[in-house]
């Protein structure tokens, strides 16, 4: 360095001068670093926070109206068709007729039940007017009744609490997920969905008993795939955390953690 000369002795030890070197080094290139590298980073980091809060915001909207017209405009016409078509079976004199009109009136109710699955799916009423643990019961009973797989519920440690609309809207799309990973990749007879909470923190805890998801998944390696991705990154923006282990003998463990704050919920 330059100006080693005038502050070391005529013959400095070896050591003190590296030492004086690498502390000078330090001084002068550790504010180009942050300048140039370390803040940088931090606000891309920043500022890819704030684009996956407010696209996840925007996706809860966008899902939150077409749910809404699925149920109060399809389902409410849906609803009226069905009770015209019963009225009007028993008006037509031809048998064959009032059968058709019966077969048809059975094809409008199961286009009903179709249209409230879909609008459960996109965004169940009962998580904005009741809270989490309504809606993820709803969720549980729809994949009971819909796939050969039994559901264990449990979320008696959160029953009639609310917690910020951000932390149920995340758990309530991680559980979502999970579960359909659960039914679509797993094999699996059974499984546990269980909800629990701390002063600060709520947890939520998926199991199933089927063949486990391959390593390469749950390193992220799983291109085209983005439900584990989207998992983890749910969490990660609350700062929380969402683990995936493969059991021992079977199955998996999906755990997120998310905090809400003492005075939150």
């Amino acid at each position: 360095m330059v100006v080693l000369p005038s502050i070391l002795p005529e013959h400095p030890p070896r050591i003190l001068e590296a030492a004086v070197d690498a502390i000078l080094l330090t001084v002068i290139l550790a504010p180009l670093l942050w300048l140039l590298l370390v803040r940088p980073l931090r606000e891309a980091n920043r500022v890819r926070a704030e684009f996956l809060v407010d696209l996840f915001a925007s996706i809860e909207a966008d899902r939150r109206e077409t749910a809404y017209n699925l149920h109060d405009g399809v389902g409410q016409s849906l609803t009226m068709l069905v009770s015209g078509l019963r009225s009007a079976a028993p008006s037509f004199t031809d048998p064959d007729q009032s059968q058709r009109c019966l077969q048809l009136k059975q094809l409008a109710k199961q286009a009903l039940i179709d249209v409230k699955r879909l609008a459960l799916g996109l965004r169940p009423s009962l998580l904005d007017d009741l809270g989490l643990a309504p809606a993820l019961e709803r969720v549980v009973a729809d994949v009971g009744e819909n796939h050969p797989i039994e559901v264990t519920f449990d979320a008696s440690e959160v029953l009639d609490q609310r917690f910020p609309a951000v932390v149920e809207t995340a758990l309530f799309r991680i559980a979502q997920e999970a579960l359909s990973n659960v039914v679509k990749h797993s094999g699996a007879k059974h499984a546990t969905l269980v909800v629990k909470r701390t002063d600060s923190q709520i947890e939520l805890e998926v199991t199933d008993d089927g063949i486990g998801i391959p390593v390469a998944k749950l390193r992220g390696r799983n291109p085209g795939h983005l439900g584990l991705t989207g998992m983890r990154e749910r969490a990660t923006l609350l700062g929380g955390e969402l683990t995936i282990t493969n059991l021992a003998g079977s199955g998996t463990r999906l755990t997120a953690r998310l905090p809400f704050g003492k005075d939150d919920a």
